[in-house]
């Protein structure tokens, strides 16, 4: 017998006022699960807890826990985790039936997990997971008389080391809501607590882009003007597509020719053609946005290559987005559509300090923490997207960082509070875990746009 596994879906009981009150996250709790086990399962001897069966228990309203034991080479885990359901596909030759199993994650919401050092027994730090995505969670260390907590967003530090006016052991017996309510001013909540059903005109709207892409050619140096005729992005003159030998190729009018720059033109004309009965000007697009010294290394490679390229390109796409929306002409700066915050704690690695923690000026987010910060603008900015130009080494002098490629990002929550992120770049979709994979080394910088339900872009038919 074969088994296919089909969805996750995470059950929570909600039972009125008095849940909401006993827990304001609505995630279940297993404090009073964790009272009854801290002189076995938390503090006995690993020895000892290692020869434990796993147990099922349930809170006084009803749900139901597994406590378990794992471990690896240096750690044990004590874990006690929700219940929460599986559907299984079970494929019995031609036949097969769905049915639902019961899965106890550590990473669900409302799993506590307690990691000790496996020779000696000594508690290290308790995770607790508290959000539909496993990778958001809190993070309690002991350190001397002290108790520290992390923020984690996908290995990135909401906030790091703050302290905690309890002692450690309290972790051990607490409930959500005590830890809510002990870190209500000093954990950064409002980057974590997701709110549903505010990306509708997101969704719609990349929605729509993908119904387009199997019209879309990528064309290196390929846009539309203004008017809807095929130019050259860095000449502005009209584009003739050519093949390898250089003779002219007809086009095919159903298709539609799109450089990368060229693509997020294409979607933000979407926004301000309907409008102004007019696309964005080229010439306008490609306006300076970065100033620097004409004689420095910067100006004088300038002088041969546009280094800050696709940075401007999106800058600009950004402000004529927005002077449409707010019926006034502006500019990248006035309009102040940058996404320049710096979200997380900085870390510190062999005594320094990280300088990719956070933004960095006319660069923007290392890759590695694009994901991370997506998800906290997903919860602060709802309804926005976000044109993405690249900065990475290159082709010609690796060494050297141009901003040569762009994307764009439509984050999201779904109606279960979990994170997605709908990424396009060159005509294509791409997940955003490939997207990271693939610009390993590259630097992300993000301009915001805001989702419209009056979204339409140029389509062949």
């Amino acid at each position: 017998m074969k088994i296919k596994i089909l969805a996750f879906s995470f059950v929570f009981l909600f039972f009125g006022i008095a849940f909401a009150e006993y827990n304001s996250f609505a995630i279940p709790d297993s404090a009073e699960i964790r009272r009854t086990i801290v002189d076995s399962w938390i503090s006995a001897p690993v020895s000892e807890v290692r020869n434990y069966k796993e147990d099922l228990r349930k809170n006084r309203i009803g749900e139901t826990f597994q406590i378990r034991m794992e471990e690896n080479e240096t750690e044990v885990s004590v874990i006690v985790a929700p219940r929460s359901e599986l559907d299984v596909d079970l494929i019995n030759g031609d036949s097969h039936r769905i049915v639902r199993a019961a899965v106890y994650p550590k990473g669900a919401a409302g799993g506590w997990v307690l990691f000790r050092e496996k020779n000696s027994g000594k508690p290290l730090r308790v995770e607790w997971h508290f959000n539909p995505d496993p990778d958001v969670f809190l993070v309690f260390r002991p350190q001397a008389q002290k108790t520290l907590v992390d923020m984690s967003v996908f290995g990135s530090f909401a906030a790091k080391s703050v302290p905690l006016g309890v002692p450690f052991e309290r972790i051990y017996t607490a409930g959500f809501q005590d830890v809510k309510n002990w870190t209500q001013k000093t954990l950064p909540w409002e980057k974590v607590s997701v709110e549903t059903g505010l990306y509708r005109d997101s969704l719609m709207m990349a929605g729509i882009i993908k119904s387009n892409l199997d019209s879309i050619v990528f064309t290196e140096d390929a846009c539309y003007d203004s008017k809807g005729k095929l130019k050259s992005v860095i000449t502005g003159k009209d584009y003739i597509l050519k093949d390898e030998s250089g003779f002219e190729i007809s086009l095919d009018e159903k298709k539609l020719y799109l450089s990368g720059a060229g693509f997020l033109k294409w979607i933000v004309d979407g926004i301000v053609e309907p409008a102004t009965g007019l696309g964005t000007s080229i010439s306008d697009l490609t306006e300076p946005t970065v100033e620097f010294d004409s004689v420095g290394k910067i100006g004088v490679m300038s002088q041969e290559w546009n280094l800050y390229f696709t940075l401007d390109w999106c800058r600009n796409l950004a402000a004529k987005a927005y002077s449409v929306r707010s019926r006034r002409n502006v500019d990248f700066k006035s309009a102040g559509l940058d996404v320049n915050k710096n979200y997380f704690a900085s870390e510190v690695s062999g005594g320094k300090i990280s300088t990719s923690s956070g933004y960095i000026k006319n660069t923007g987010y290392s890759i590695e923490k694009i994901k991370s910060v997506l998800y906290v603008l997903a919860v602060t900015e709802p309804s926005w997207f976000y044109l993405a130009a690249i900065r990475q080494g290159s082709c010609l002098k690796p060494d050297e960082l141009v901003f040569n490629n762009c994307a764009v990002f439509f984050p999201y929550f779904d109606n279960n509070g979990k994170f997605g992120c709908f990424v396009f770049e060159q005509g294509k979709e791409i997940s955003l875990e490939k997207f990271v994979k693939k610009y390993k080394d590259a630097y992300i910088h993000l301009e915001r746009v805001k989702s419209l339900e009056a979204f339409f872009p140029y389509e062949k038919k």
